[in-house]
């Protein structure tokens, strides 16, 4: 049984594909302007509220490490932030050579699960509990 069949893309998936790819580009092209603003951002108002990190403290810090090429020092402050930004940015270049190369869209046989909706919580909690304990 074959799990994974190919389409071919339509307009608004490939606008949309286009759109990642601007917006992961510019996040590496305007790299000296995110170094100069992330200073002056507002620090968490929830760690300012209860003491503690939120699930996304930390973000700032990371991207502007994954931004100086330091993934080291990104995951050490929030890996699940560190792993969502080199998903967006590997992510925004691959969406552009697919455009380019007019590339198809992989179609599974089986919809959403609760199991992956479960995964991606249970991802998020241990990631969590990481940035309260290292806090």
């Amino acid at each position: 049984m074959k799990l994974i069949h190919l389409r071919p893309a339509n307009p608004t998936e490939r606008q949309l594909a286009m759109l990642w790819g601007a917006a992961a580009a510019s996040v590496v092209i305007l790299r000296p302007l995110w170094i100069i603003i992330a200073p002056h951002l507002r620090a968490c108002t929830f760690r300012r509220l209860t003491g503690i990190p939120c699930p996304t403290c930390g973000t700032t810090r990371t991207a502007l490490a994954l931004l100086d090429f330091n993934i080291g020092a990104a995951f050490a402050v929030n890996p699940l932030a560190t792993l969502a930004g080199i998903f967006f940015i590997v992510g925004g270049a691959a969406a552009l050579i697919w455009v380019l190369l007019r590339g198809p869209v992989p179609m599974t046989s089986r919809g959403w699960s609760r199991r992956w909706t479960r995964a991606i919580v249970a991802v998020i909690l241990i990631n969590w509990f990481y940035l309260i304990l290292t806090d």
